[in-house]
């Protein structure tokens, strides 16, 4: 059985190369619904409950941001999962999660990296479990963030005392 499907698009087609310019173009709507589940599943950006246009439209230019790096760092992952973090991930980061873990190698990859975000926010990672969803990530990562700023914070506080 040969499958045929129709793309309907506003934009005009009218030879075979914006045809595939068009097709090129549909390819990418997944990655656009991942950035916009990670928006609304992860950042829960539909929750926050703010009472102006402004302050949503301020919210999300900061979570868009954030929703643009994850989604970089869990598609990399996944697509090159033995790629070295380190040339992702900020060290300070991969140290706070080696410690917090208890690993016993930091020369993590990135695919072992983004597991072990997600453990933060309660993956469990048992075979049947699946990819870790944006959920469990966004709560991982906001974990890994606070550590990170109380490391931060900490370190300048005593550099100040001394």
């Amino acid at each position: 059985m040969k499958w045929t499907w129709i793309l309907f698009t506003s934009i005009p087609v009218t030879d075979k190369n914006s045809a595939f310019i068009q097709i090129d173009w549909y390819s990418c709507r997944w990655l656009i619904e991942e950035y916009h589940k990670c928006l609304k599943s992860g950042c829960a950006i539909e929750k926050r409950q703010l009472e102006s246009a402004n302050g949503l439209v301020t919210l999300l230019g900061f979570f868009a941001v954030v929703a643009v790096r994850l989604l970089q760092l869990r598609e990399l992952s996944r697509s090159n999962p033995l790629l070295p973090a380190q040339n992702f991930v900020p060290p300070m980061m991969l140290n706070i999660l080696v410690a917090r873990l208890g690993l016993l190698c930091d020369d993590l990859t990135l695919g072992e990296f983004w597991k072990c975000v997600a453990r933060l926010g309660g993956f469990l990672g048992r075979k049947s479990d699946g990819l870790p969803g944006w959920q469990t990530l966004w709560r991982g990562w906001c974990r890994l963030m606070d550590m990170c700023w109380a490391i931060d914070f900490s370190t300048q506080s005593l550099e100040k005392c001394w």
